[in-house]
Formats: structure tokens, sequence, C-alpha cells
């Protein structure tokens, strides 16, 4: 991953969790390259022989109470991001995890959390952080739901001089075995599969422009709990990028076949062929997030855009073996870099 040097002051012990995972993996490698000491957790066992290039590894259980070393900053990314997964798990991964990783840091600085714009329903207008809970909590997805308790036991367990709650959405970038492989699984025998038109505006984050949205964080003289949205500083129509995704791995377009909202609509109801009331949703409203909050705070500005990164991104596909190889999201993509 491209860095950009944006100005910590000094070198740092950074704790990062969550670093099997795409994003994880990506904060692990950019603070690693500017020069800071980063050790980072995982629930496996082993950590892959590409992680050790550029920290320690720690192998953590975070549904279970553990501890940290000292350290200046802890960067918490891990959780379970699977929108068919039941509540209860969720609820363990994302709030019971949330709440052991903050008492384990406590001997930390500074406490960053990785929350998620799925706090959030869709609106016409761009959303700011003061909307979460105040919008109607029983259509949050169990994921968004999820992602909004962590917040509140965060506010009520952290004893950090400093704690931000970042809210992103939807990460990408190479590495990316989450998003990219959903939108990639469209594609069946050369044909686009669009459902409807998918002519929304969203808004998506690169992985540096949440690193930078970090930084930011940790430069920042600020106490006490503080909640930002990050993402590109532009939206982007849905259905654009997927055809600039599809054109850059495929050498080609390819041909589109309409899928109807209504068929969708009835396989998310009897959860038929992993369509979820969340991912129509996400092809169908617009999401867009209200960057003002964090520009005017923390003076951030995102560093690069789709466009930018669209080459890079294609690249890595294929050095890692080409679409059918991304389209199994396999854990282990996040490390070949």
């Amino acid at each position: 991953m491209t860095t950009f040097n944006i100005g910590l002051a000094h070198t740092m012990k950074i704790i990062i969790t969550g670093t099997t995972g795409s994003l994880g993996a990506a904060l692990t490698r950019y603070y690693s390259e500017l020069g800071h000491e980063v050790i980072a957790c995982g629930r496996d066992t082993y950590a892959p022989d590409s992680l050790l290039v550029y920290a320690s590894y720690l192998s953590k259980d975070i549904t279970r109470p553990f501890e940290l070393p000292d350290a200046d900053v802890c960067i918490h990314t891990a959780a379970l991001s699977d929108d068919k997964a039941d509540y209860p798990s969720l609820y363990n991964a994302n709030v019971n995890g949330t709440k052991h990783t903050v008492l384990a840091a406590e001997r930390c600085k500074t406490f960053i959390h990785i929350s998620s714009s799925s706090v959030y329903l869709p609106e016409a207008e761009p959303i700011n952080e003061n909307m979460a809970g105040r919008q109607n909590n029983n259509k949050l997805s169990p994921y968004g739901r999820s992602k909004l308790e962590a917040e509140k036991v965060l506010i009520s367990t952290t004893k950090h001089a400093a704690c931000f709650i970042l809210r992103p959405r939807a990460f990408y970038g190479a590495g990316d075995r989450v998003i990219l492989p959903r939108l990639l699984k469209l594609v069946q025998k050369d044909t686009f599969r669009r459902p409807g038109k998918m002519e929304v505006a969203v808004s998506l984050t690169h992985y540096l422009n949440i690193a930078k949205a970090i930084d930011c964080c940790i430069a920042s003289s600020k106490q006490g709990v503080h909640i930002y949205n990050v993402a590109d500083d532009r939206s982007y129509v849905l259905v654009e990028i997927v055809r600039k995704i599809i054109r850059e791995v495929y050498g080609r377009d390819l041909k589109e076949k309409e899928i109807s909202i209504l068929f969708l609509k009835l396989l998310a109801v009897f959860k038929i062929g992993g369509i979820t009331p969340l991912l129509v949703r996400s092809f169908t409203k617009n999401m867009v997030l209200d960057l003002t909050k964090i520009k005017t705070e923390l003076g951030y500005q995102a560093v690069i855009d789709f466009d930018a990164q669209l080459k890079d991104l294609g690249d890595w596909v294929r050095r890692i073996g080409g679409v059918e190889i991304l389209k199994t999201g396999d854990r282990k993509l996040a490390w070949i870099k």
C-alpha cells in the first residue's frame, strides 16, 4: 500500500487489533512503513509470515477478557462484519469484544475505535454524526445495531484521555476481501447481473483515507470521546464504480442484465442465496456521509480517490491469481501484497 507521511511527531508503539483482516492488515503495513513499532493482534494462533515482516504478533480472542502491553495508541479494527451472522454472534464479537479491548488497552494513551456507517439508515441527504440513534433503530441491520451498541459500551467504559470513534463507509483498496468480492459476484457467465439500476450515491473509504483520519486523531490535542464520519472526499454513483471495476479486472466491458429489486427483496425475506435486506438496501438507497465535522475539527483531507487507485487494485487482483480467487474471499488474501 502506498504511504503518505502526514506528520506524526514521533515514533510510537501502536497496537492494532483485527490484523488478519483487510483493514487491520492495511493499517499494520501503513504504520510499520512510517517507522512505528506495531503490535498486531488477531484471533489466529499464528500470524501470516508476511505480517511478521511488519509487526510482532499477539494471538488474542477478544470475546474473552485478555491483556495488552503498554502502548501509545490502540486501534481497534477487530469485528464480525458478516450481515448474515445472527445477532448473538455479532453482539459477542462487536459489543463484548469492544469492551474487552477497551479494558485490555487501559494503559494506552489514545484509543481509536473503528465503528461503521451501518449505525445509520440511508437518507436522501448527506448523513451527519448526530443522526445515529435518532433514526428508527429497529430498521438497522443486526450488524448495525451491534456496532451502535459497541459505541455505547465504549463510551461508558473508556477511561482513556482521548478516545475517537470513526464511522467509515465501505472500505476498499488492494487487500479488500469483503466489498470487492461481493461486487464481483454480480458477474456470472460474463454478464453483470445488475440489481435494479444501482444509480445511487454512495460514500466509499479507501484504506489510505482511514489511515489519514487515524493520523488526525493521534495528532489531535482533544481529550474525551469524539465521533467522526470518515470517507473519501467525494461520493460516487454505485453502478459506475462496479462498471469501472469490471473493466479493470476483466479487461473489457461486460453485457448487463437487470435483476428485479422486488425479486431480490423476496429472496432476502426468505434468506435465499445469501441475499439480505442490508444488501438489497445498499443497491437501492443513497448512503453519503457528511464529512464537515472531521474536516473542521481535525483538519482531515482525503489523500486518494477511487479513480486514482483503480490500476493498483487491478494489479493486486492479477497478483493474487485473478477474479475467481478473489471471489472466494479467503482470509489469506488480506496479506498478499
